[in-house]
């Protein structure tokens, strides 16, 4: 016999066929296919392994879970289940019994199965990874994030733990928590791409653009085609002011995925922004021919015809969408401002009711609504709308809990604002003029930050108190029970100035005022002062301007409903005129 008829024999011998003529190192062979993706090769091992050994933990529990990957979740439960069966101290099947069931949004016996998991074994950061996750979905927000920094006490350097925690305290507005655990996360897998885009969001969020910019960047390093990321880390560009590198990446976007509606769309928009309103139309139709019911490129359209004057198109296109989908606040909202703006406000009337009977709370319909009624001498029911005396309330702070006095709060709130990271001169997109902004500051962990949001909230539930459901305001029939704030700080400079705005993302709205130039102080000339006369435009209320007009001052606290139309008179001075603004976010929409 010579060497190679000897190794054949060898290999023939140390493969014993089993009585259905699989080797036996067939489930090592099933694994190798089961890694590397050949699925159905995998499937037919296991199967004849089963065949022949019915009581086959190892096989079982891999073919179930071979069976969920191939989507066929209550196979895969089944297969499992035997497997646990044969040994049901194993952890490790009862975890992708738990993932079989979440996968068949099955969350309750997924929770079950790894909180079984974690008594089995309590040192596994795998199974309280699961669990985590299982519970986030569930909503059981607080037991999932306890869980996950349960398993960080296990494996403090579990990356995929320290992404989950990021997630959620992202989603949960907590930035600076998120912008932490994608850093740990980061530190633990430096090419992770999930992280780094995660964390350019964060940052983004935060108001801190050159991060969130770096961030992006990173992960375009790793994956240059990704067209979520591109199209984020467009909106940071853009609200640097980089909005011609912005364009491009939206233009990069369309060039992988030329059919993406969603792309034209953010092209459309950002050209539209830019005033370029014969290429963001190319752009929306573009849109349109690769899905001609697009909703968002047809109200993109709408609004750069309405800007153009072109209403009667605009209308068509709004009355367009109302066909698709008859349930459009927003669509009823615009599609009254252009029959308002043709001086069919009885018609725009109709439509901002419409409007609000589908959303209590829209803030633009009441805003226009106003108008509106204003147009066909329904002055009465106007004044409802834009009652100032009742609807516009005032708090004088005396002083703040933790500081020797008010002046010794607003100092150490001042100071928290010029140093903030994110405040920007003339912030894109933003209603100011000659004037730096912020982006969010509600959701900073700072003690003055604290204290303010303590003082609001408790002249919110104040102001609140006045409304019952009863009350003759049929805005405040619906008062939201639980909500969240979120406000920026504004510094205007000498003939500075806000151009008139609402604020249609909240319910209610209102500015703290830091510092006051004495120049608004002493002259009563209105210069510097926060003014509500635009809801009344007639001559004759003009006459009345006093009566909107609210003169700032240090500790000033002022609330209002959103969809009051405010601006601020420019002034001069040689100081300048520091506030607060926020929007109260209903929770319980």
């Amino acid at each position: 016999m010579n060497r190679e008829q000897r190794r054949k024999a060898a290999k023939n011998k140390s493969q014993k066929p089993l009585k259905n003529n699989l080797p036996e190192n067939a489930l090592f062979h099933a694994l190798s296919f089961h890694k590397s993706g050949k699925l159905q090769e995998a499937k037919i091992i296991y199967e004849k392994i089963i065949q022949s050994e019915p009581n086959n933990s190892q096989a079982l529990n891999y073919l179930g879970v071979l069976k969920a990957q191939m989507g066929n979740n209550n196979s895969a439960i089944n297969l499992i289940n035997k497997a646990i069966n044969l040994e049901p101290n194993n952890f490790g099947y009862l975890n992708n019994l738990g993932n079989t069931y979440r996968a068949a949004q099955q969350l309750d016996n997924a929770i079950d199965c790894y909180k079984r998991a974690i008594q089995l074994n309590q040192n596994s950061a795998d199974s309280h990874l699961n669990l985590g996750i299982a519970l986030t979905e569930k909503g059981i927000i607080e037991e999932a994030i306890a869980t996950l920094q349960k398993a960080l006490t296990i494996n403090p350097n579990h990356p995929r733990v320290n992404m989950t925690l990021g997630d959620i305290f992202q989603t949960q507005g907590k930035l600076d928590e998120a912008i932490s655990s994608y850093i740990q996360a980061i530190s633990i897998v430096p090419n992770n791409f999930d992280a780094l885009s995660s964390l350019g969001m964060a940052f983004y969020r935060r108001g801190n653009l050159k991060e969130s910019q770096k961030a992006y960047q990173q992960a375009l390093e790793i994956n240059p085609h990704s067209t979520e990321c591109l199209t984020n880390i467009a909106a940071t560009f853009y609200e640097q002011g980089r909005v011609d590198v912005s364009e491009a990446c939206y233009q990069a976007v369309i060039d992988l995925i030329p059919t993406s509606a969603d792309a034209h769309i953010n092209l459309g928009f950002l050209l539209s922004k830019q005033e370029k309103y014969q290429e963001a139309i190319k752009s929306y139709n573009s849109a349109l021919k690769h899905d001609k019911n697009s909703i968002h490129a047809m109200a993109g359209l709408a609004e750069i015809l309405g800007k153009k004057s072109e209403w009667e198109a605009a209308i068509k296109l709004y009355q367009k969408i109302i066909k698709h989908n008859s349930n459009s606040a927003d669509t009823y909202a615009q599609l009254g401002i252009a029959l308002r703006e043709i001086d069919k406000s009885e018609e725009a009337i109709a439509q901002f009711e419409k409007a609000i009977n589908i959303n209590h709370r829209h803030i633009k319909a009441y805003a226009h609504l106003g108008l509106a009624l204003q147009d066909v001498s329904k002055k009465s029911e106007a004044e409802s709308i834009f009652d100032c005396s009742e609807l516009v309330a005032k708090y004088q702070f005396v002083n703040v809990e933790g500081w020797e006095n008010l002046a010794a709060y607003n100092s150490d709130l001042k100071d928290y604002i010029v140093r903030h990271p994110t405040l920007l001169k003339d912030r894109p997109g933003k209603p100011i003029n000659r004037g730096s902004q912020t982006y969010e500051i509600f959701t900073d962990n700072t003690p003055v930050m604290a204290a303010l949001s303590k003082k609001i909230n408790s002249s919110l539930h104040d102001y609140f108190s006045r409304f019952t459901d009863n009350s003759n305001y049929q805005f405040f029939h619906n008062l939201p029970s639980d909500w969240k704030l979120s406000g920026w700080a504004v510094i205007l400079e000498s003939e500075g100035f806000q151009n008139s705005h609402i604020h249609p993302e909240s319910y209610c709205s209102g500015v703290y005022y830091i510092q006051v130039p004495n120049s608004v102080k002493e002259h009563h000339n209105g210069s510097g002062y926060l003014n509500f006369g635009i809801s009344f435009p007639s001559e004759q209320e003009m006459e009345n301007q006093e009566k909107y007009l609210i003169q700032p001052e240090a500790g000033l606290l002022v609330i209002f409903p959103s969809y009051f139309w405010h601006s601020t008179i420019p002034f001069t001075g040689d100081s300048e005129r520091i506030c607060i603004s926020f929007n109260l976010i209903p929770l319980d929409r």
